[in-house]
């Protein structure tokens, strides 16, 4: 056990170690992925609590015993109905929802081409399959296509974030698919921070991107629920085969206690209030604009307009000190640093909510703006 103190130690004097302290309700929050504010929403709080008493805290059982409600049902068909594939099944979160697929359908006779920003989830999934990786350089379309043509192995797979969760940036679905039908590959999207944010009824880059009646024969989709529905759990959404090989093979799945009916009844509700939610996005938007434009060091910014701003310090011990300049102030902001980022790339990560005021989020700036200064 000797080696766990000393690598924790090294991990102190990196910068490197990692804080976990219970969330602080009176700090003003700018850390956290709750984009549309529903995290507290009533609504869902109250079908939250209906479900409670109609149902029992829990599910009881595995999926496949009696775990399996009609509200896990409800929320698989809502989703998979909305994005227009054929079938979809309910996980605990998307993380485990990456980590079923990568394991249950992808063998070592598959070459997985894997944008390079991937998130760890992906790349935990991806480790197991024994397949051969190739990664591509982030959202570099025209070296994946290189990489394709190369390729001797029949069984590929792209796999990309919608929204990359570090960075902020977008991916270019459309042309992915064309790849994907041009080279006969499968294609896996993972929407985790498009969802409720982008398109006009908030599901996400497949609907932003015009791309919600394309052939999805060969597409694997993940709709997570932790970021702008503000609960938990996940839908994995493709064709009826994919989907109830998982329900059959997937010991992520099979053999664990399935999520509370009362998760899959919030997260409906969010879901109703997300279809809905054009006022919210709308707000969204205007304080993205307002945190872009009061922030007096741009250059710091990357050149992303949706509610992830990273401000790139690339500087561990500042990033640090100007978390707890913030966090003495009132406001908690996220501190990035390796494994999520590179060591050169370490960064503040600003999460712009719907919820925020146009005072708060001033004041933010006013704060970061000073700590920055006294920073760089």
């Amino acid at each position: 056990m000797l080696h766990f103190k000393t690598e924790l130690e090294e991990l102190r004097i990196n910068n490197l170690y990692r804080l976990q302290q219970c969330h602080d309700n009176k700090l003003l929050n700018f850390g956290e992925n709750d984009y549309l504010g529903l995290r507290k929403n009533k609504v869902i709080s109250s079908a939250i609590k209906r479900s409670i008493d109609e149902n029992g805290n829990g599910s009881g059982a595995s999926a496949l015993v009696t775990g399996y409600f009609s509200s896990h049902k409800n929320v698989e068909n809502a989703i998979s109905n909305a994005l227009n594939f054929e079938d979809g099944i309910f996980y605990q979160s998307g993380f485990t929802a990456n980590l079923s697929f990568f394991k249950t359908i992808i063998d070592s006779k598959f070459e997985i081409f894997l944008d390079k920003l991937c998130h760890a989830s992906i790349y935990e999934g991806v480790k197991n399959t024994n397949a051969k990786i190739t990664r591509y350089p982030h959202l570099n379309i025209d070296k994946l296509e290189q990489d394709l043509k190369k390729s001797k192995i029949s069984k590929k797979i792209i796999v990309t974030d919608s929204v990359f969760s570090m960075d902020g940036d977008c991916a270019d679905i459309n042309s992915l698919i064309d790849l994907s039908n041009k080279y006969k590959t499968l294609l896996f999207i993972d929407d985790a921070h498009g969802f409720g944010v982008y398109g006009k009824n908030g599901l996400g880059l497949l609907e932003h991107q015009g791309l919600l009646k394309k052939n999805k024969k060969n597409l694997i989709h993940l709709t997570t629920f932790g970021k702008s529905a503000g609960i938990t759990g996940a839908v994995l959404c493709a064709n009826k085969e994919t989907i109830e090989f998982l329900r059959q093979k997937s010991k992520d799945y099979i053999y664990t206690t399935a999520p509370p009916p009362y998760i899959a009844d919030g997260v409906l509700s969010a879901f109703q209030l997300i279809m809905n939610g054009s006022q919210l996005r709308d707000k969204l938007n205007e304080n993205i604009g307002l945190f872009k434009q009061s922030f007096k060091f741009p250059k710091l910014l990357l050149n992303v307009d949706g509610p992830i701003q990273p401000i790139m310090i690339c500087d561990n011990e500042k990033v640090l000190k100007i978390q707890k300049k913030a966090i003495q102030k009132g406001i908690y902001l996220s501190a990035i640093r390796s494994p999520t980022v590179p060591k050169s790339l370490s960064r503040i990560r600003i999460t712009i909510g719907a919820n925020h005021t146009k005072d708060e989020i001033l004041f933010l700036n006013q704060i970061l703006n000073e700590c920055i200064k006294n920073e760089i």
